[in-house]
């Protein structure tokens, strides 16, 4: 039985405001290692070296804390505020047309849904919660 444990992120996420110049450019969707994210403008992109991700306006109103100024691209660094269940998976998965390769965590949020995260990426930004 795979057991969820309870985490919080503890890195920064760097994002920016998403434009309708973007979702014209980008048909309205991210290409994020997890596969195809859509977005509107309003919502969120985020970044890291290995890649983008859609992040939804109200989530990050509610659960992230902006942590400096946006710089010169219109990136802000935010940390999530609130603790997420999570637990490595077995084997690969699909969730909410996100792919995560066996090995990687799936995180679930009451509020924000499930979404998976590259294993290594996880081990390094998010911690145990006691």
């Amino acid at each position: 039985m795979i057991e969820f444990k309870k985490y919080r992120k503890v890195a920064p996420t760097f994002a920016r405001v998403l434009t309708v110049e973007d979702h014209e450019e980008r048909h309205g969707v991210v290409q994020a290692p997890e596969g195809l994210l859509p977005f509107v403008p309003g919502d969120y992109l985020a970044r890291d070296a290995k890649g983008e991700w859609v992040i939804r306006q109200a989530t990050i109103q509610n659960r992230y804390q902006r942590m400096v100024p946006e710089d010169e691209e219109g990136f802000a660094q935010y940390l999530r505020t609130d603790v997420s269940f999570a637990a490595a998976m077995p084997e690969p998965f699909v969730i909410d047309g996100m792919r995560g390769k066996a090995g990687d965590y799936l995180i679930v949020n009451n509020e924000s849904g499930g979404w998976p995260v590259d294993r290594e990426i996880f081990e390094q930004t998010y911690q145990l919660v006691e």
